[in-house]
């Protein structure tokens, strides 16, 4: 009976571990260890049950590839991944569904790849 029990505990476990939606790899930035890198600013806002980021990159050019690859990541779970790049520099608009919301991602760099600036907005639940 207790191997039956240990059994059962250990399926629903499993799918409670695969219902939940991964997190985004380009969440990580925001988590705090760039609050004293002089080189960003970060601002996230909750408000009305809507929750934005955005991070600000002025002559890092290490932490802008880390995010673009983080981005490019996440590409996979992308509902519509728009990418650009020209004279104007890189741009990458992304929309993701998670927990039956959209989360919207908006990164723009610099030609010089020295400055970007980075978005993401979306409902709380989305982020859940």
């Amino acid at each position: 009976m207790k191997r039956f029990a240990f059994i059962l505990i250990m399926m629903l476990a499993t799918a409670v571990a695969y219902a939940k939606p991964p997190k985004l790899n380009i969440e990580q930035f925001f988590d705090g260890r760039y609050n004293k890198e002089q080189t960003v600013t970060t601002s996230i806002i909750k408000e009305n049950g809507n929750y934005f980021r955005s991070m600000v990159i002025k002559n890092n050019p290490g932490i802008i590839k880390q995010l673009h690859n983080a981005l490019t990541k996440d590409k996979d779970r992308a509902e519509k991944f728009f990418e650009q790049t020209g004279e104007g520099g890189t741009s990458i608009l992304v929309k993701i569904a998670s927990n039956g919301e959209m989360i919207d991602i908006g990164f723009q760099q610099h030609p010089s790849g020295k400055n970007a600036s980075l978005f993401i907005k979306g409902s709380e639940k989305a982020f859940k």
